[in-house]
């Protein structure tokens, strides 16, 4: 953090030790805080992934709401050295960029009490929207299974050896997935890919590939969607969840919508029985694994704030934990 940073923080009554130098602060407007993204944290050249610390404005929008002593502060978004025909309409320019795209859109329309764009981005949020609303889009279902055995996933990484734990403990998965029923639905590696038109590379919208939401169940008449950190403290799991919940609230709940799921010819993960009236974005992380911005405390506080959103409670958050000795324990 730098010396200016510091200096804002403190006027605000906000400690943020892990706050990246790449975002600038301008607090010289009354009651505001401008917070700027540089253009590769928001796709406008040479990507980063959103829930880098560098780029995951949702996260750190919420956190400083959270901890500041002014209740009244507001946010602006800005990015540096964009202008309204940085992006004039149409496909964009990589799935990075059309994420960001998407995230200001839904974050200023939810959040619009505290939170406003800076007018060269709020052109450019109803540009977006404009292409959203004249066009048809389609997902990118699962290819194959997910993967089970456990030996191989761990040999690629902690987090989806522990999915496959947490969505296979038996008895003990209602109780840890917080779920009220033991017949819900349960599957991992959700896809989170967009496409206009038709699934094709050159159609992409939001980045394809290995994208995907952790896991996800069908509860009841809720969808949750798990975004899960093992061992790994990130401020960056907000902006993932908060992605994958309004992706999942568009493309399967939402009627009328101009995006769908894609109708292969065969269906993995359950894709087809992803439905409901309700979405529940679940941040999941192991006891000791929240990142320090994180604590308890403010957790509590973020969950107000996030599920005071206007959508009239068809989106809400929230945070719950698990023990972790290369093994799955209940917590009590």
């Amino acid at each position: 953090m730098t010396p200016e940073q510091r200096d804002i923080f403190t006027q605000i009554g906000v400690t943020l030790g892990d706050f990246p130098d790449s975002i600038d602060l301008d607090d010289s407007k009354p009651h505001k805080l401008v917070m700027i993204l540089t253009q590769e944290a928001a796709g406008f050249s040479n990507p980063i992934n959103m829930q880098d610390t560098r780029a995951c404005f949702e996260a750190w929008c919420l956190i400083i709401k959270a901890k500041t002593s002014n209740p009244g502060l507001k946010i602006e978004l800005d990015v540096g050295g964009i202008t309204n025909a940085s992006y004039p309409g149409g496909q964009p320019a990589n799935g990075h960029l059309g994420r960001f795209l998407y995230r200001i859109l839904k974050f200023s329309e939810q959040y619009k009490q505290w939170f406003e764009l800076s007018p060269a981005l709020e052109k450019i949020k109803k540009n977006f929207k404009n292409y959203l609303d004249t066009n048809k889009f389609e997902t990118n279902a699962p290819l194959n299974e997910a993967e089970t055995d456990l030996d191989k996933l761990l040999n690629k990484g902690l987090e989806g050896y522990v999915e496959q734990l947490l969505v296979d403990t038996g008895r003990h998965k209602t109780k840890i997935l917080k779920l009220s029923s033991a017949s819900a639905i349960v599957g991992r590696q959700l896809p989170v890919g967009l496409f206009v038109g038709t699934k094709a590379k050159d159609h992409m919208v939001f980045t394809g590939g290995t994208s995907a939401a952790d896991f996800w169940a069908v509860d009841g008449d809720t969808v949750k969607v798990y975004e899960l950190k093992s061992r790994n403290p990130m401020v960056g799991i907000i902006t993932e969840i908060f992605f994958y919940s309004n992706y999942v609230c568009d493309v399967f709940i939402e009627k009328g919508n101009t995006m769908n799921p894609h109708k292969p010819k065969k269906y993995y993960r359950n894709y087809d029985k992803i439905k409901g009236k309700k979405v529940q974005g679940i941040m999941l992380s192991n006891s000791d694994g929240w990142h320090p911005s994180l604590d308890e405390s403010t957790r509590r506080t973020l969950t107000d704030i996030m599920n005071t959103n206007g959508t009239a409670g068809i989106i809400q958050y929230v945070f719950f934990e698990y023990n972790f000795n290369m093994r799955i324990e209940v917590t009590p």
